[in-house]
């Protein structure tokens, strides 16, 4: 069926309209209008419904959207330098930084072990070999659902 669209297409637009008189190069112009207009509006409308999931997401607790992001797409957004859970820019150099400013997903835990810290999704502490896929909690920090990174957009305070 597609192929059939495709050289009906091509017969109007490159066999065609050449011996048309004199607006068959309006013809061209309208289609090219409409078809922009068309594309355009779909992609706007695409880009709406991936910011409208991107916000629910947002809204979930840690845990669950760390269950929901597979391990390899956490790592290669880590490597890009950006967040997980949001795909914002962080700056995962600078120590202070534990959770996303802006989702409040946990970046970085530590270890049970050797109290190392590490990325909050590798399953092994880089520097013991311990196996941790659960934050330690730390003192001042709830990581259930009420996480003071999700309600304070990632800013913990110590209490």
């Amino acid at each position: 069926m597609w192929g059939f669209i495709y050289f009906a297409l091509f017969a109007f637009f490159v066999e065609l309209v050449p011996y048309l008189p004199s607006y068959g190069g309006y013809v061209r112009s309208l289609v090219g209008v409409v078809v922009t207009v068309l594309v355009g509006r779909q992609a706007i409308i695409f880009l709406n419904c991936y910011l409208e999931k991107q916000k629910l997401a947002e809204q979930m607790p840690d845990a669950q959207r760390r269950e929901e992001l597979s391990y390899d797409t956490a790592l290669t957004r880590l490597a890009k330098n950006v967040c997980p859970g949001c795909e914002r820019p962080v700056d995962l150099k600078n120590p202070e930084i534990d959770f996303c400013l802006h989702c409040g997903i946990g970046l970085f835990d530590h270890c049970r072990a050797c109290n190392t810290r590490k990325s909050g999704f590798a399953k092994f502490c880089c520097a013991c070999g311990a196996a941790g896929g659960q934050i330690k909690p730390q003192p001042g920090i709830d990581t259930g659902v009420g996480h003071p990174a999700n309600s304070l957009g990632g800013l913990a305070t110590s209490q």
